[in-house]
């Protein structure tokens, strides 16, 4: 499925896949037997928190990092994938970045995402037991080595076909990196019932890994993307209706709701993904007049014949966001934003006064 994600994540990862070095698997699994308290169990959440997807972490991003460390909990930096031969890629691109988000006091679980969303290479590990053995051991191998506080796996469009080997997947994976004392998170494709709309949300047995994961990181966005219409990128009606199902299948003390910061650019029934600062720029080089959807998304027409549609997050849009979901929702672990870098700066003191109001 195209989405706002992938165009991110291909243009920031594709460049640097020169200088990305491949892990190397250990010989033997690492599932020594689990502890007896999970360290979920030991997380200290005074009311909902914050997780962030960080493709970039340039100065600017690191001093969102910092200033803003009191309301973010943790930080998802997307630097390693997982490429068609089976291989995770990667490396710690930013040591200096790495190093402000642990001074901040923030907890790092970096991201693996199945390159250009490819199920073949997801596939063809969880459906061989000895396969799927190595590459846990080799998951765990780079968290440990790294002293990364856990991984957050974000393997996009599967089949319907896999969805217990993944399952599987998932729960062994918990196991190993639980009896190293550490976290597992993973993103999944919004649903409103088990079937979903296509096959990527049906290959996720909520049930399975919701019980098995630390951290439920829900997508709650992408409704309208970069191959639909243009629309509301995440309406709040239908975001409720996702967490409201997610409520009969995972505690919510687990479940994050996406909270999408980019934007979309259309033409027709292709959209470009676009952030919040080009989005503003292109909104006062045309003089365009910006509007609210029923959500408070931010939208607006711009060119000959208003030829192109914008939707973007912006802070208006996040508060209405928030407060909505929070008081539909208030159990929630908190909300997870895809993405750091490019967005709308005034969120920040949004989601700072919107979670103390929860407190």
């Amino acid at each position: 499925m195209v989405n706002g994600r992938w165009s991110i994540v291909n243009g920031v990862l594709g460049v640097l896949l020169i200088a990305l070095t491949t892990c190397v698997a250990p010989t033997e699994t690492l599932m020594p037997a689990p502890t007896e308290t999970r360290p979920s169990e030991r997380l200290a959440r005074n009311g909902p928190e914050v997780t962030i997807w960080a493709p970039y972490v340039s100065v600017l991003e690191q001093r969102t990092l910092s200033e803003n460390s009191d309301v973010i909990g943790e930080v998802n930096f997307f630097w390693y994938e997982l490429t068609g031969d089976g291989e995770i890629v990667g490396s710690i691109q930013s040591s200096q970045g790495l190093k402000t988000a642990r001074e901040a006091g923030l907890r790092i679980v970096p991201s693996i995402v199945n390159r250009g969303f490819n199920r073949d290479s997801v596939a063809a590990i969880i459906h061989d037991e000895a396969r799927r053995a190595a590459h846990i051991a080799e998951i765990v191998a780079l968290v440990m080595e790294n002293d990364f506080d856990g991984i957050d796996i974000d393997y996009e469009s599967l089949y319907a076909e896999d969805r217990d080997a993944f399952s599987l997947f998932v729960e062994e994976l918990a196991a190993a990196v639980h009896a190293r004392e550490k976290l597992l998170s993973i993103a999944v494709h919004p649903k409103t019932d088990e079937q979903g709309s296509w096959g990527g949300p049906l290959a996720q047995d909520w049930q399975r890994l919701g019980a098995a994961v630390d951290e439920f990181k829900i997508m709650t966005y992408d409704y309208h993307h970069g191959a639909s219409e243009a629309g509301s990128i995440a309406p709040l009606t239908w975001v409720d209706a996702v967490l409201t199902y997610a409520s009969t299948q995972v505690p919510p003390q687990k479940t994050y709701a996406g909270i999408p910061l980019y934007g979309y650019n259309w033409t027709g029934s292709h959209g470009k993904s676009i952030d919040w600062q080009r989005a503003m720029r292109t909104a006062g080089t045309y003089d365009a007049n910006i509007q609210r959807d029923d959500s408070g998304e931010a939208w607006f027409t711009y060119g000959p014949d208003d030829r192109h549609t914008v939707h973007v997050g912006d802070a208006k849009g996040v508060e209405t966001r928030l407060a909505f979901i929070l008081a539909q929702h208030p159990d929630l672990a908190g909300i997870a934003i895809w993405r750091l870098g490019g967005e709308d700066p005034a969120i920040w003191p949004v989601i700072r006064e919107t979670i103390a109001s929860m407190h």
